[in-house]
């Protein structure tokens, strides 16, 4: 009898313990949904969208653009566009405010970012099948706008969102980068959702404003070399900007020698017009009257051509000469103004020179040859040539620069001239071809037994021995 109610309290126990097994697994189960995974969509769950919809601009018209792939019910109507193309922006868009994206410029203290949670679940650009409703999502959207040079602008923009679009700087680029994308619910299987490749999505798009109302001006002054460190008002590509016409002292170049060329970008005018309105030459308001201007068209740019005394010349002189050239025939518009304060006479390479010097000469004979030309020319000196500093013994360039130097206008300080030749024109002129020039320049500046050069490609200051071959440049006054 005690056996048969061990077997039946020992049944009686398997049994209970295999309910309660079955009713766990079954609320495991039920708990699990095998469903759908959430899905990006801007019509409540009608069309699954790509992240690229993200990607889409609209202008203060209403007219809107997509990339390939980005089309939805967002941006309905939108052109699709390349990133190669360029958006002409209407009449009246002509502000960084006319452009608007995902990324809300008004209040919000992330911008240019904004987190893909916000912007998605806040709007709900999102569905799930099963009904769940806790989403969660990773990623950003987050924007840069650049100008032609590829300068950064975003922080001007954030700034001064109803600023316009400066002619000079166009076209305007403005790149949306989108992270992949990943919804997340809290019940179902399965969960997530990765949209998009695992380095994101994004489109560049470019603008150009309204060009035909802006007043003639000048946006750069182009040397043929632009290359170095940038200082005040240098783009490392496009020049000097020009911000005052009516300071001929702050414009390029304060610096000349003959067949020397550079370049003004215009807007809202034509080389062409320019020519018109004051000659294909162009005498010096006031100083030497050995200088001119030679005015061509060079597509887009207006060159300018200096013209002056060279080796050969019988009349040497100079004097700081000042130009202005005009945007109209009555010259009641001042276009560009700027003043040559030192000439430059640089002996050239001679190929056929039969002693293997190729025309370049030790010091003494350096010095013989600005003597010889007459007119107050002087054997030029560290500061007629360049910026730089030349740690410890040559410490007289432009402060905190280092041994090559700083693109930017040359200056005077305390009644020392701060820059030359180089750090304005850099290594070319624009008549190497035809004239060529060596690469290592004499000075009259000297330490101890050694005599300074500096180098024309970037300015750099060294020590050598007199008695080396290198090319002198001569200046005045």
């Amino acid at each position: 009898m005690k056996f048969v109610l061990h077997y039946f309290i020992l049944t009686l126990f398997c049994i209970t313990c295999h309910i309660r097994y079955v009713n766990a697994l079954s609320a495991t189960t039920s708990n699990t949904i095998h469903g759908h995974a959430p899905y990006l969509t801007f019509d409540g769950g009608a069309t699954k969208s790509d992240i690229k919809s993200l990607l889409g601009i609209r202008l203060s018209n209403g007219q809107a653009y997509i990339p390939e792939g980005g089309e939805s019910s967002l941006y309905p109507n939108a052109t699709v566009i390349d990133y190669s193309d360029v958006i002409d922006l209407p009449d009246g868009m002509d502000t960084f405010d006319s452009v608007e994206t995902l990324v809300p410029l008004s209040g919000n203290s992330n911008y240019p970012n904004i987190a893909l949670n916000d912007l998605i679940s806040t709007n709900h650009y999102w569905y799930d099948e099963d009904g769940d409703d806790n989403i969660d999502i990773s990623g950003s959207l987050r924007l840069t706008w650049y100008d032609v040079s590829g300068n950064n602008v975003t922080d001007i923009v954030k700034e001064n969102p109803t600023s316009k679009f400066d002619p000079c700087f166009v076209p305007y680029r403005l790149n949306l980068y989108v992270t992949k994308v990943q919804l997340s619910t809290q019940y179902g299987e399965p969960r997530e959702n990765n949209i998009g490749p695992e380095w994101g999505s994004s489109h560049t798009y470019s603008f150009n404003p309204n060009m035909k109302t802006n007043r003639a001006r000048v946006c750069f002054a182009t040397p043929d070399d632009t290359y170095g460190m940038s200082g005040k008002n240098w783009d490392s590509s496009q020049g000097l900007k020009i911000k005052d016409v009516d300071n001929p002292e702050e414009n390029f170049p304060t610096t000349g020698l003959n067949e020397a060329s550079f370049y003004l970008q215009l807007v809202g005018t034509t080389p062409e017009q320019v020519i018109n309105a004051n000659g294909t030459t162009v005498s010096a308001v006031s100083g030497s009257s050995l200088v001119s201007l030679l005015l061509s068209s060079d597509e887009a740019r207006l060159k300018i051509t200096l013209k002056g005394p060279n080796k050969d010349s019988i009349n040497k002189s100079f004097s700081p000469s000042l130009f202005k050239l005009y945007a109209d025939s009555q010259h009641s518009q001042l276009l560009y103004s700027f003043k040559i304060e030192r000439w430059y006479i640089i002996k050239p390479i001679d190929y056929n020179d039969n002693d293997n010097n190729q025309g370049m000469v030790d010091y003494g004979h350096a010095q013989e040859f600005c003597r010889d030309l007459g007119g107050n020319y002087r054997l030029a000196g560290i500061a007629d040539y360049t910026n730089a500093n030349y740690e410890p013994s040559w410490m007289l360039g432009a402060p905190g620069q280092r041994n090559e130097f700083r693109r930017q206008l040359s200056y005077k300080s305390n009644g020392r001239w701060i820059g030359g030749l180089f750090n304005e024109w850099g290594k070319s002129f624009g008549f190497e071809d035809n004239n060529p020039i060596g690469y290592m320049f004499w000075t009259s500046d000297s330490d101890g037994s050694k005599q300074y050069l500096v180098m024309r490609n970037n300015g750099a200051i060294f020590l050598t021995d007199p008695s080396n071959f290198l090319t002198p440049a001569c200046v005045t006054p």
